[in-house]
């Protein structure tokens, strides 16, 4: 037997399987209504993609579609994944109760005091199943933003001061929330909320550190008061159909990806986090820290809404949110 030819027609069928291989290999399409430029996308979505495309050893790839090239509506993220629009993509969950009716709790004021322990909390839940989902989604990774504080182009030295101001809230708790400290809430579109704190129709605004710079609402709101109001969930969720289409050693690097999410978005909001402030202060931004005592007051003024969010999603999702939250404060001490 010619021993070359042996050779030659292995090396051919070699070459074969590894193109079949590649052009085998999937695509996959993470969504994001967040522009391709911000750094959520830069310095998050995109180097978590690639790290999954590195251990996805050729079965699979993730290619990001950033600033609403698949969808950009905001409220319908989680519908062009249903739909198959996108593999992937990341949504807000607390924008669709109905199917996600337990991330409510997050957005409760005096509870998340971080992103770093709101996400602790998400995860773990999410992982025990404490989370319910009620569409067919993969969930891949869950966290929270930093939580909503108040700005305001006047100085906010207590929680006191927060009675009569006008401040632009985002949705039903944290119209509730401010209604029960003796605000008044004001539903304005944030991209509108700059000027008008500059108009001086508006007070202020609860906003995250990562809006509150995205938005230039420190611009005209000099004054930042840390009272914790509440966190917004997220989450990268998966076609079910195009989870199930992988292997299990696919769905395994899917699954260590998760925990990949979680270590670079702690990461990732510490850096902004630390970035923004450092920029504001030094343009003169004032920042006044919320005391335990003024906390104590938020969860005993807003104790009813605490209360009905309990009677909603019930006393064993309740509990380990708390549970979740204290847990991640005594691993800090």
């Amino acid at each position: 037997m010619n021993t070359r030819n042996i050779f030659v027609g292995g090396l051919v069928a070699s070459t074969f399987a590894l193109s079949a291989s590649l052009v085998d290999a999937r695509e996959m399409s993470l969504a994001t209504y967040l522009p391709a430029s911000s750094s959520f996308v830069t310095g998050l979505v995109e180097p978590w993609a690639a790290w999954i495309n590195e251990h996805a050893n050729g079965e699979f790839s993730v290619q990001v579609f950033a600033g609403g090239t698949l969808g950009r509506d905001p409220n319908q993220q989680d519908r062009i994944v249903s739909s198959g629009i996108a593999d992937m993509a990341v949504i807000v969950p607390g924008r669709n109760l109905g199917a996600y009716p337990h991330y409510a709790i997050f957005e409760l004021p005096g509870f998340a005091r971080s992103a770093d322990e709101g996400s602790y909390a998400a995860w773990q839940m999410h992982l025990d199943g404490t989370l319910e989902t009620g569409d067919d989604l993969k969930v891949l990774a869950v966290w929270t933003t930093d939580p909503y504080i108040v700005h305001t182009a006047s100085p906010l030295h207590d929680i006191a001061g927060i009675e009569g101001l006008r401040l632009r809230v985002l949705g039903q708790t944290q119209t509730e929330s401010v209604l029960a400290l003796g605000g008044v809430p004001q539903a304005v579109s944030i991209t509108e909320t700059p000027e008008a704190i500059s108009r001086g129709t508006l007070d202020g605004s609860l906003a995250d550190w990562a809006v509150f710079d995205i938005f230039h609402i420190g611009e005209v709101a000099t004054n930042s008061y840390t009272l914790p109001m509440g966190v917004l969930a997220m989450s990268v969720a998966m076609n079910s159909n195009s989870y199930d289409e992988l292997s299990p050693e696919g769905q395994a690097v899917l699954a260590e990806a998760g925990e990949v999410w979680q270590a670079m978005v702690i990461d990732f909001y510490a850096g902004e986090r630390g970035r923004i402030i450092a920029e504001y202060t030094a343009n003169g931004q004032v920042i006044t820290e919320a005391s335990d005592e003024a906390i104590e007051t938020l969860l005993e003024a807003t104790g009813e809404l605490a209360g009905a969010a309990r009677a909603s999603v019930g006393d064993a999702v309740m509990d380990a949110y708390i549970a979740r939250l204290n847990e991640h404060r005594a691993q800090q001490n």
